[in-house]
């Protein structure tokens, strides 16, 4: 894993300007969220529960993005590795073979953790963020429970692309349903109710949820106890089914010979 961790860090530095760019656009993020904030005003009445705006807006942006971050390049990373052809060959090392197909993605994660410290830093020293009554063990927790439950939906991207050596078609619907049902930019109850209730089908509303209440309320893990079991309950049913969409389709590609294609 740190090989591999290493070797995306060396890569995605090679590229200056797009990893300069990473970081400089993940700060440009933030100053959106605080115009945003402005424009509509401090405190909306949807949202007089939790706090201010700004810090709403903050914390949906920026956990949102890292959360998706397996859903959206778990495939694309692998998807990468296949066309330089190095998969094959690295399969037939003592590498794990999950780790061999899924490992390119592992610097994506370290580099996400980097650009979230970067944002939530820029939006409470500039912008006045407030996390003075934040719980950050209950929102590393939740964080985790989320990453599980989400990606999932990137390893059964990559078994797609396994199968079928084109990525998942599906994962254009990936940011419409982050953004605009998931709770990002303003709460679920303003979205019309047949919508809530595809809301609440999405692991990622239950994330944001539970992380502006761990945030912004300081609320602890037992007081989030809903929407947490809610996540345990997605990452019991997608992880497995995730993992064995993964190895039938590792078992077929070697079969028919077709790993090192595409």
């Amino acid at each position: 894993m740190w090989a591999l961790t290493q070797r995306g860090f060396l890569i995605a530095s090679s590229y200056r300007l797009n990893f300069v760019g990473t970081y400089f656009g993940g700060a440009l993020y933030v100053f959106f969220y605080a115009l945003l904030a402005r424009f509509i005003g401090q405190q909306p009445a949807a949202i007089a529960g939790f706090g201010d705006y700004f810090t709403f807006l903050l914390i949906g942006g920026v956990f949102a993005r890292y959360l998706a971050l397996g859903m959206k390049f778990l495939s694309r990373e692998m998807e990468n590795e296949m066309v330089i052809g190095t998969v094959e060959p690295l399969m037939v090392t003592a590498t794990n073979p999950a780790l061999a197909l899924l490992g390119a993605s592992a610097w994506l994660f370290v580099e996400g953790i980097l650009v979230m410290a970067l944002q939530l830093g820029v939006g409470i020293i500039f912008f006045g963020a407030d996390f003075s009554r934040a719980n950050w063990f209950a929102a590393f927790v939740i964080t985790l429970l989320a990453l599980l439950a989400l990606n999932s939906w990137g390893i059964l991207s990559a078994a797609f692309l396994l199968l079928f050596k084109r990525a998942d078609p599906l994962n254009w619907l990936i940011d419409l349903t982050t953004y605009i049902f998931c709770g990002v930019y303003f709460p679920i109850s303003l979205l019309p109710f047949p919508l809530q209730i595809f809301s609440y089908l999405l692991p990622l509303t239950y994330a944001l949820e539970a992380l502006r209440g761990a945030l912004m309320r300081g609320q602890s893990l037992y007081e989030l106890r809903a929407p947490l079991i809610a996540l345990v309950i997605f990452d019991v049913v997608l992880i497995p089914l995730a993992l064995l969409a993964f190895r039938r389709a590792l078992a077929y590609t070697k079969r028919a010979g077709s790993l090192g294609q595409y």
